[in-house]
């Protein structure tokens, strides 16, 4: 399916992001399934096994703080568990999607294998990337908050800079910022729905009165949602390099180049 490559507004980043995720669900569902599912379902119920239950809206303080004292007492498996899923399993779920989702965009061939493999390949550079970007961001929150805000606009595509470009470091950092500017304010739309989205899936999640069952759906609608932004934000990377560089005339003499070289094969082959 051929898909709008080209500078698009709110509007036409988000028709091209639902459609990226109901034309291709199965792939990128597959990635979930393969990298973020299994682990956020095995470190939820070992959390759930040894914790007791978190307190609710309305809890008296007494709850809350036996609740953090047991919590206290197993900061190992807290933070390590923190740590894996900051540094490795987010990272690695994102730039696998990314690259699948740029792929099915471009028109290319993608399959959740190769996209996993991508994004074992890029953890390194991820990894240095996002220390850089959260440096950047908490330097600047401390400069009276404005400067943070700014710096986690402008570094927001460092990620798809780093999977897609190969470019890491502050290389990605200043990319990003150059490929931000003048679409801020789509961004931040953006990222205000998103973060609707995610506030509603977290609610309809939280009906379920089962604790297993709820951590179930809460889970896998998190890894829909992660999808559906993922795709939001790919869409919008390429919109800002068709802003910033011509990427849609490029990629138009790619395709007709790599068209008249498959009906020249062909030819040869009669």
């Amino acid at each position: 399916m051929t898909y709008q490559i080209k500078q698009l507004k709110f509007g036409g980043i988000l028709d091209q992001a639902i459609a990226l995720t109901k034309n291709h669900f199965g792939l990128l569902f597959s990635i979930m399934a393969i990298v973020f599912i299994p682990f956020s379902l095995i470190s939820s119920f070992v959390m759930l096994s040894v914790l007791p239950a978190a307190p609710q809206m309305g809890a008296s303080p007494e709850q809350f703080m036996a609740f953090n004292q047991a919590a206290l007492k197993l900061w190992p498996l807290t933070v390590g568990s923190g740590l894996l899923t900051i540094f490795i399993v987010l990272p690695l779920t994102n730039a696998a999607v990314v690259d699948a989702v740029a792929k099915v965009y471009l028109g290319k061939p993608a399959s959740a294998a190769d996209s996993i493999k991508v994004g074992l390949s890029r953890l390194l550079p991820l990894f240095w990337t996002t220390i850089l970007m959260f440096l950047a961001i908490m330097g600047g929150f401390i400069l009276f908050i404005i400067p943070g805000i700014l710096c986690l606009v402008w570094f927001g595509l460092s990620t798809h800079v780093v999977v897609l470009e190969g470019v890491s470091g502050g290389a990605a950092l200043g990319r990003s910022k150059k490929l931000m500017s003048g679409n801020i304010n789509t961004v931040f739309v953006l990222g205000i729905l998103m973060l609707v989205i995610g506030a509603g899936v977290g609610m309809v999640a939280g009906l379920v009165p089962q604790v297993h069952a709820q951590i179930i759906l809460r889970i896998i609608m998190q890894a829909a949602m992660t999808i559906l932004s993922t795709a939001a934000m790919v869409v919008f990377y390429f919109s800002c390099r068709c802003g910033h560089e011509n990427f849609d005339l490029e990629h138009l003499a790619q395709s007709m180049g790599d068209n008249a070289a498959d009906e020249s094969a062909e030819a040869d082959q009669r």
